[in-house]
């Protein structure tokens, strides 16, 4: 009796901790934002989602590539801002920060990737 509380409670523990395993890894979020006459609503936009990042516990890195000419309209736009953030989170950053992306009007177009280079570690050493 005593042997198979055992098992029991161990096989628990086993699906517990795959259940709750969440590895961090580096993802890279590209943004296109609209292109905004002011240069302050921008950096404050690009503040907002660094900042979230990095409330949730994540490194983050953030490169804004300036103003981009776009092959088609998006949205009444014909250029837009491109912005490259690469972080290290998990799978509930990532459900967080596109939720936040959707509800912003400013954003034209947003691409989530998970980076699978192994040398990417190296990003963030320095930082």
């Amino acid at each position: 009796m005593f042997i198979k509380i055992e098992m029991l409670l161990l096989n628990l523990y086993l699906k517990n901790k795959i259940l709750m395993k969440n590895e961090l890894e580096i993802y890279e979020l590209v943004l296109l934002l609209k292109f905004t006459a002011t240069p302050e609503g921008l950096t404050d936009r690009i503040e907002f989602y660094r900042d979230f990042l990095i409330e949730k516990g994540c490194k983050v890195m953030v490169k804004n590539h300036g103003k981009i000419s776009l092959a088609y309209p998006i949205k009444d736009c014909d250029s837009a801002t491109s912005v490259q953030v690469v972080f290290l989170g998990n799978g509930e950053v990532i459900k967080q920060i596109n939720t936040e992306i959707l509800r912003d009007t400013t954003i034209l177009r947003s691409l989530t990737t998970r980076v699978k280079d192994p040398n990417g570690m190296n990003i963030f050493a320095s930082v």
